[in-house]
């Protein structure tokens, strides 16, 4: 994603733009979900360098202001941030080797409908996790 984009998110947003946030809405807008740690490793990679707590209050905000989403997606309690294409992600999650993957296809939407008609509840949001293995991981187990 180009940075004149991110600086468009961000202006949009009301927010001031920052070398952190420019960074990690460039990483974010090309991957799947990462931790703070993450980041860091892959904003190392690149040369760049903001310290761990600079990443975690950056996400926090980013997440604040509806541009990234904050989950908890493993069993390992550390929160993942990923980039809010607009609505919502579902996720793929590999037991073997952790990788996530996002779903854009949201299979319920007529189920959202159906529980306002027929239950007159309102869904505002909904998550879906599916736990399986990925094609490494079942070649692996072969």
């Amino acid at each position: 994603m180009e940075s004149v984009s991110i600086e468009a998110m961000l202006s949009k947003k009301h927010l001031k733009i920052t070398k952190a946030r420019k960074l990690i809405l460039e990483l974010l807008t090309q991957s799947s979900p990462k931790t703070v740690d993450e980041l860091d490793s892959l904003l190392t990679q690149r040369g760049e360098k903001l310290s761990l707590s600079t990443i975690y209050r950056t996400c926090e905000t980013l997440s604040a202001n509806g541009l990234l989403l904050k989950t908890n997606l493993t069993d390992d309690g550390i929160a993942r941030y990923e980039f809010l294409k607009g609505g919502h992600v579902h996720h793929a999650i590999c037991l073997g080797c952790g990788c996530i993957i996002p779903i854009d296809d949201c299979p319920f939407g007529q189920f959202d409908q159906l529980m306002q008609t027929k239950y007159d509840f309102e869904v505002s949001n909904h998550r879906i996790e599916i736990y399986g293995y990925c094609k490494e991981c079942r070649k692996k187990r072969s």
